[in-house]
């Protein structure tokens, strides 16, 4: 066996008053393997230890490694407003005793008028999630509680629609935005804009004005996924055709994916969901009988029915409440989540090879918390968006 010299091994030395009592002689790639198995809220500790850990635990190599181990286990995202604060609960998707846990916490103290809406809040896309509230718009990591208001948006029009999407070749964000104006029969999208989250900043940061070739109008929210956000839509005409647009987030292009024969987006019932990481289509899921339409190939444009009956809803759902399906995790279980509820905050899971269905409690969020809003898939990331992300 080839002996390895003492001084050829990289090793971690904490230095400054807080690493006294902490000499740690390791490799540091021991050290690495040791600190991607802690839990979110012991690297959060060890960030704010000493400037040695947190620079070590916020490098792009750590970072790295540590999306791709959270991308093999994504969690569930709970998030509720109470008492002028938006909290943010992740949850294994993993179940226990017919209960979920929450495994970490982390409130955000904002504006009163901030974060009081859910369905202002996107889908998290690799931890990050974008918020809007009237013309102010603003990304977030919920683990590390950080946020940055974006600069304010400058458009002709009110009525802004916001999509939060990712480029992997570039590792940048993008938020887009748009404003939408009804004239009478006719619905029309302009001011699209984006603002680019990139590791190189540049001086004066701003929104960007692009063109969007494909006349149309935003109805529901977005869903990324391979590098392009995905959102429910009107065509520009008078008869109000229903689409799907896909936003390319590294060329900033529009492309058209027509819906199968007879499939219509409604006003105000509609969503993209996620079925097991890919695009899928739901409408009036608030009844427990609807039918999913998923996207099997985007080249193709061919897509799949699946017919959904949820049995013995009107039990499992109650007297008053209202539950929406959010998508379908890797089991193939199905997950609902309520509009606003009373009493402890729970999700309906449906598994469709079982045919069984069941409510489920969600332990640590507490009860009485009104609108909870769940999303799948997840994954935890202590990007610092004021070191690592900057304004592009």
């Amino acid at each position: 066996m080839k002996r390895v010299k003492e001084e050829n091994v990289p090793r971690i030395r904490p230095r400054g008053d807080h690493a006294v009592g902490l000499y740690v002689d390791l490799p540091i790639d021991l050290i690495t393997e040791i600190l991607l198995k802690l839990p979110s809220k012991s690297l959060a500790k060890f960030i704010v230890l000493s400037k040695h850990w947190s620079s070590e635990i916020r490098s792009k190599r750590f970072l790295d490694l540590y999306m791709k181990q959270s991308l093999t286990r994504p969690c569930f995202l709970f998030t509720f407003h109470h008492d002028s604060i938006r909290f943010f609960h992740s949850a294994s998707q993993s179940q226990d005793d017919a209960a979920y846990t929450c495994k970490s916490s982390f409130p955000l103290s904002l504006d009163r008028r901030v974060y009081q809406r859910t369905h202002d809040i996107t889908p998290p896309v690799r931890g990050l999630i974008c918020v809007q509230d009237l013309d102010k718009v603003l990304v977030s990591n919920p683990v590390t509680g950080q946020f940055l208001v974006l600069p304010k948006l400058r458009a002709t029009r009110r009525g802004i629609s916001r999509y939060f999407g990712y480029d992997q070749v570039k590792d940048e964000y993008k938020v887009l935005c748009m404003t939408v104006l009804k004239q009478r029969r006719t619905v029309v999208s302009g001011d699209h804009q984006v603002f680019t989250l990139g590791r190189v900043a540049q001086k004066k940061p701003n929104w960007r004005k692009i063109k969007c070739n494909l006349p149309h109008c935003p109805a529901t929210n977005g869903i990324c996924s391979d590098g392009v956000v995905y959102y429910g839509a009107w065509s520009n005409s008078a008869e109000e055709v229903s689409l799907i647009v896909g936003f390319h987030v590294g060329s900033e292009e529009f492309t058209l994916v027509k819906l199968p024969d007879g499939v219509e987006i409604d006003r105000s019932d509609s969503a993209l969901v996620n079925y097991k990481r890919k695009v899928a289509l739901v409408s009036h899921s608030h009844l427990g009988t609807f039918d999913m339409w998923v996207l099997e190939d985007v080249v193709k444009q061919e897509w799949s029915k699946i017919s959904v009956v949820v049995p013995s809803w009107n039990d499992l759902v109650g007297k008053g409440e209202k539950f929406s399906c959010r998508g379908v995790i890797s089991t193939g279980e199905f997950m609902f989540q309520p509009f606003s509820l009373d009493g402890p905050p729970c999700v309906i899971i449906y598994d469709r090879e079982e045919d069984s269905a069941g409510r489920v409690e969600i332990e640590g969020l507490g009860v009485n918390l009104g609108a909870v809003s769940l999303f799948l898939y997840h994954v935890e990331s202590y990007i610092s968006l004021k070191e690592d992300y900057s304004f592009e």
